[in-house]
């Protein structure tokens, strides 16, 4: 498993700060693990709830750090 650098959390989340980079870092999650974590952000069944599918693990943990910066993001 190859954990995430500073460069891929950029590319994947847009700019964030230097905190929130080393805290999603810190998780040892992957690239695949924090795009997932975005998609879950993005997604209409992360704010509906329709399907009753939710994030586990790492991937929701990730989803609570990026939550707090959602309004702030590049739409990219």
């Amino acid at each position: 498993m190859v954990k995430l650098t500073r460069d891929q959390v950029i590319q994947i989340c847009g700019r964030l700060d230097d905190m929130r980079i080393a805290s999603i870092i810190g998780t040892g999650a992957t690239a695949a693990e924090l795009t997932e974590a975005r998609t879950w952000l993005a997604s209409d069944d992360y704010l509906g709830g329709d399907l009753g599918k939710s994030a586990n693990g790492r991937v929701a943990r990730l989803v609570e750090l990026l939550r707090t910066d959602e309004a702030e993001w590049d739409d990219r």
